[in-house]
């Protein structure tokens, strides 16, 4: 039976008990050690490396000699890097290749394998050597590390933007970084070893060493100091605490100092431009006030205080709804957190109006602007107030004397007048008013008043009974007389019995509850026509001097209304005595008229008469003719100034109407040449007459004012809807500052005519027909293109009769 054979030598033991012993090596490691299993596998990949190379040692030991059997183990060297690596110490490295040479003992001993004293000696060597080779360099490698972290700390101390330093017990320097250095204007090598008396003044550096000796104590603090450096005096911040010492080294002081010196120059800046700010918000007139995001009250100035009636202190710390009722949130007026906000109140940062609140409840106009602001410690408002009662007072006068002269201006009838005037007063400016004029025999009536409240209308009604008396003691009658407002702030007993004309006024007065009130004349032109009188049912004594501004700028306007709607009826009544004038003169003109008509026609029939007399007749029928024709006018201009010219409108050819005409019209300027065109359906309802006198107009006045060479030319044209009628005439064009005014009345042309007389009213009784009808007339005129009138006539029905007898017309079907 075959044996398995045994191991002879050393090197076979180790080599045939590998695993075993990595596996009792393994199992002795200290349970730290076992527990990290990364690193318990790197060494035991080099507790693998180094039996190799023991088993190769053993094998070649006989060939060598003892001495050349040692030499540099790179199994140890590895070794030594990898407890580097995984952070063991010394003594770990030590107790590890311990256990590993008790492992190999153990297991040579176990296989009863006789060992030579050269193979132990040589086992024994190279374990010895591996250790000292893994320590020395698990030695470098932390020495290598060590100087690594000084020189990065070095550069972290460097880089920092504040001076960092530590000395010893003497007060010499040990570790500084650039910072510092560059401070006091010396190199590191400077600057390590020596004391601060080396580096500053002596009265600095004993200073700075009180407080070295400080924190050798044992102590830690911050302070302020301002220290005289080569670059200047420079204020720092500085912490210094102990730094602890050893058995061989005593304690040392560290310090950090950071430079303030910008800081404190800002600081100080800040400060003085606070303080001037400060004394600037102090002196302005607008309230200025800053809160947080939940609308908490953090600053206010002296305008705040003064609009608001508050303290300072009543002030900071409570809710802006405090003072602004918009702001004011469902809870108590303390701030809360999503409370009102300046930010929301400004409607993103614009102006706008809000009312404020005083400590006296009383409630009044302000302008909000807001301005925002982030810090570190969050959102913050700021927000300027200003006080615009008198602007909206303002702003409320100038509405209301705005809206008097519009609707004092829509009427000039003098009763709706004085209606407007005392309707305006009472809703907009007192409780109640009321106007007095005075009348054409002296006397004073009171023709309108009016109250706000409906309800006491009737209370004011019953005024209207007692007018002022001129020529008695009362208040009212001596401002009317002299011209003078009458101010009464307080409304007495005794003013209402100088007032009162009878038991019945007093009465009145009684019920009328007058607390405040203000008796305006009225004047225009010099002329005093009256009082405008206000009564307020509540004192107005704070506010009298505003609301007499107030009552004169309206009496100015009710004046000048008043006075203008007495012109306007002194005018209305002129023209109607005028225009009755004319009218009866025209009527009673009209029948010696025609008995000189009738006799100048009678004498031209005769064949007896003379040719000279002849003559004269014929210039006397004319000349009655002309007259009778500016009757009629005159006549006709009075209808359409009274009533408008009546027109009665019947079933019309309007072209062959307006042929006819035109050749009557020819027949009166035989020397002329017209020219008549007519095209489309001329059918429609028309006055005939009064059609009659508006192309007699227009062509007559084309022939005076046309170029006598040249035709005076007529077209009539009919459309869908309407009938256009042209009448145009060449020759110099009527001049541009006539044209706007043209068919006004009495307007004639700038060519006397010596054919006919002219009161200046054809073209005006022309466009009173036409427009009668519903039409309209224009006029073009230029020197290329000469004068053209032209007329448009709306239809009031356009069929047209298969056929009309003769000097008869067919009715036509109404639309």
């Amino acid at each position: 039976m075959d044996t398995e054979a045994l191991p002879a030598t050393l090197a076979d033991v180790l080599e045939a008990r590998w695993a075993e012993i990595i596996f009792r090596w393994s199992q002795r490691l200290s349970e730290g050690l076992a527990a990290d299993h990364l690193a318990k596998n790197e060494l035991e990949h080099h507790v693998d490396v180094f039996l190799r190379e023991a088993v190769e040692l053993l094998r070649h030991q006989a060939e060598l000699r003892a001495s050349e059997a040692h030499g540099e183990s790179d199994a140890g060297r590895a070794f030594g890097r990898v407890c580097f690596h995984i952070g063991s110490d010394v003594q770990a490295l030590l107790h590890e290749y311990r256990i590993l040479r008790e492992a190999i003992l153990d297991v040579v001993q176990e296989s009863g394998v006789p060992v030579s004293l050269p193979e132990l000696r040589a086992l024994t060597s190279f374990i010895a050597d591996s250790t000292a080779e893994a320590v020395v360099e698990f030695i470098h490698r932390r020495d290598e590390a060590h100087r690594l972290n000084e020189e990065r700390l070095q550069a972290l101390l460097d880089n920092a933007p504040v001076a960092i330093f530590a000395k010893d017990a003497e007060g010499r320097y040990i570790i500084s970084n650039r910072y510092l250095q560059e401070l006091m204007g010396h190199t590191r090598d400077e600057v390590l070893g020596q004391d601060d008396r080396v580096l500053i003044s002596p009265r600095q550096a004993d200073v700075l060493r009180a407080d070295d000796i400080k924190a050798l104590a044992g102590r830690s603090f911050r302070f302020e100091q301002t220290v005289e450096l080569p670059s200047g005096s420079r204020t720092f911040l500085t912490m210094k605490f102990p730094l602890p010492g050893s058995e061989n080294l005593a304690p040392a002081s560290g310090g950090i100092s950071t430079d303030i010196t910008d800081q404190k120059r800002s600081e100080a800046v800040l400060r003085e431009t606070s303080e001037r700010l400060q004394a600037i918000l102090g002196t302005v007139a607008d309230g200025i006030l800053t809160t947080d995001a939940c609308g908490t009250l953090l600053s206010v100035n002296p305008a705040v205080v003064h609009l608001f009636g508050y303290t300072s202190e009543e002030l900071l710390g409570r809710n802006l709804g405090l003072l602004i009722p918009e702001a004011q949130g469902s809870e108590a007026q303390d701030s809360t957190p999503g409370g009102p906000c300046l930010g929301v109140l400004a409607g993103g940062g614009t102006k706008r109006e809000v009312l404020g609140r005083r400590k006296d409840t009383s409630v009044f106009p302000m302008e909000l602007q807001v301005s925002e602001s982030t810090l570190l410690q969050g959102r913050f408002f700021t927000g300027t107030l200003r006080d615009i009662t008198e602007r909206k007072r303002a702003e409320e006068i100038q509405a209301l004397f705005v809206e008097a002269g519009t609707l004092l201006s829509q009427s000039l009838d003098l009763p709706t007048t004085l209606k407007i005037i005392v309707a305006l007063g009472a809703r907009r400016v007192a409780d109640a008013c009321s106007v007095d004029l005075l009348s054409e025999d002296g006397q004073v009536q009171r023709l309108s008043a009016a109250a706000r409240d409906p309800s006491r209308q009737s209370i004011v009604d019953r005024g209207m009974a007692f007018p002022p008396r001129l020529g008695t003691d009362s208040p009212l009658a001596r401002a009317l007389e002299r011209g003078e407002a009458l101010v009464v702030p307080e409304v007495t007993p005794a003013w209402m019995d100088s007032v009162a004309q009878s038991e019945a006024h007093r009465v009145f007065l009684e019920d009328l509850r007058a607390k405040s009130v203000i008796c305006v004349p009225l004047v225009a032109r010099g002329r005093k026509l009256g009082l405008l009188n206000f009564v307020w049912n509540h004192s107005r004594a704070a506010t009298m001097a505003v609301d007499l501004e107030v009552a004169r700028g309206m009496a100015d306007r009710a004046a000048v209304a008043i006075d203008n709607a007495r012109l306007y009826q002194q005018a209305q009544e002129a023209i109607r005595v005028r225009e009755d004038v004319v009218a009866m003169v025209s009527h009673d003109l009209r029948n010696p008229l025609n008995a000189i008509t009738l006799a100048a026609t009678a004498l031209l029939k005769r064949e007896d008469v003379s040719s000279r007399t002849t003559k004269a007749v014929s210039r006397i029928f004319a000349a009655a003719d002309r007259a009778s024709r500016m009757i009629r006018e005159l006549l006709d201009f009075t209808q359409a100034r009274v009533g408008g010219i009546p027109i009665h409108p019947r079933p019309l050819d309007l072209h062959e109407h307006v042929r006819r005409v035109v050749e009557e019209v020819q027949l009166a300027w035989p020397e002329r040449r017209i020219e008549f065109q007519a095209s489309g359906d001329g059918w429609g309802q028309w006055d005939e007459g009064r059609l009659a006198q508006v192309v007699t107009n227009l062509v007559g006045n084309a022939l005076q004012h046309g170029q006598a060479d040249l035709p005076v030319r007529v077209s009539i044209r009919g459309g869908p809807s309407d009938v256009v009628l042209e009448v145009h005439n060449d020759g110099p064009p009527i001049p541009p500052e006539l044209l706007p005014n043209l068919f006004e009345p009495y307007r004639r042309g700038t060519e006397p005519s010596e054919r006919r007389g002219s009161l200046g009213l054809g073209l005006y009784i022309s466009r009173q027909i036409i427009l009668g009808h519903g039409g309209t007339v224009e006029v073009h005129s230029t020197v290329e293109d000469g004068t053209t009138f032209t007329v448009r006539l709306p239809r009031r029905s356009h069929t047209k009769p298969d056929r009309a007898p003769p000097g008869q017309s067919l009715p036509l079907q109404e639309e």
